[in-house]
């Protein structure tokens, strides 16, 4: 009854969404450097001046280095690319959903130069498509678009939400190892407690601060898209009671999209090794998921005939 699952795969919405997984990884490689700089290489500085004092102050240096690089540089490039990438998949999901980019509080729409230049990149590392193809479960082909629309938002929130929670508790798991290495290397070297701040803890410091960040603001950003899931889930049931027009439904729908934007552009990256991990079994759940919907919402238009 709608064509989202034909569209969702014709060459220039694929185009569109080899362009925004480009620039997402593109931020998330230099998250990667943020955190290399921050974690393995700040480590090696204090297992270095845990064996040679004398350096010491290099180490306190390279923390402050890498904090401000991080913050003036990496972060801001960053955070630059993940808007643009929103942008894009705003994009994706208007011309997907029939919606109106005026409707939304987002400037200008993405220019085709960038969406082209950026999925051309990506075409180097799938030129088929074979990931990004069936993006949206096909079963919600089977609803009236205002319907379809609200699956796709609510699936949107729900396998965000997931991957965060998932992603939060290996930091929780990183920072733990972490933190029982700065006491080791404390015990160790022997060090006074002034040393061990100088010494350990300020090198480390980047590092600290970097995985304390992603784990409060993933978690922030779960308990955010839970809100809009049960957002979504009530304008479903106030949908299939027949207490809502379409033209309705669309309004819900532009508020629903306008904060899923809002999170795509100001939520932590996660990385690429991590969704890939999960992505089977979350495209599974996410499809099963869809299709309850579908089958709940036929049923109701089934009777309402």
């Amino acid at each position: 009854m709608n064509q989202i699952p034909d569209q969702q795969n014709q060459p220039d919405q694929l185009e569109k969404l080899g362009a925004f997984s480009q620039l997402y990884l593109q931020a998330k490689r230099l998250l990667g450097i943020n955190m290399i700089l921050s974690v393995p290489l700040a480590l090696g500085w204090s297992i270095v001046v845990a064996i040679l004092p004398s350096l010491r102050s290099y180490a306190a240096l390279w923390g402050i280095a890498v904090t401000l690089l991080g913050l003036l540089v990496l972060t801001p490039g960053q955070k630059d690319l993940q808007k643009q990438a929103a942008k894009i998949q705003q994009l994706f999901d208007c011309e997907l959903f029939q919606m109106d980019w005026q409707d939304f509080n987002i400037s200008r729409s993405p220019s085709p130069e960038v969406i082209f230049s950026a999925n051309a990149k990506y075409l180097k590392r799938d030129p088929s498509y074979a990931q990004m193809k069936d993006w949206y479960p096909v079963a919600v082909g089977q609803l009236p678009l205002h319907l379809a629309r609200l699956v796709c938002q609510r699936t949107n929130c729900w396998w965000d939400a997931d991957l965060r929670r998932k992603y939060s508790g290996w930091i929780l798991a990183i920072l733990s190892i972490l933190a029982t290495l700065i006491l080791l290397i404390g015990l160790i070297g022997g060090l006074t407690l002034e040393n061990f701040f100088l010494v350990v803890a300020a090198p480390l410091a980047p590092a600290l601060i970097l995985g304390i960040t992603q784990h409060r603001e993933n978690m922030q950003a779960a308990s955010n898209l839970d809100r809009l899931r049960e957002k979504a889930e009530e304008i479903w049931s106030r949908a299939l009671s027949n207490h809502e027009t379409p033209q309705a439904l669309y309004g819900y729908s532009i508020q629903l999209q306008d904060k899923i934007f809002e999170n795509r552009s100001n939520s932590p990256m996660i990385f690429n090794w991590f969704y890939k991990r999960l992505r089977d079994e979350k495209q599974d759940s996410m499809n099963k998921g869809a299709e309850t919907l579908v089958a709940e919402a036929m049923k109701n238009l089934g009777q309402a005939k």
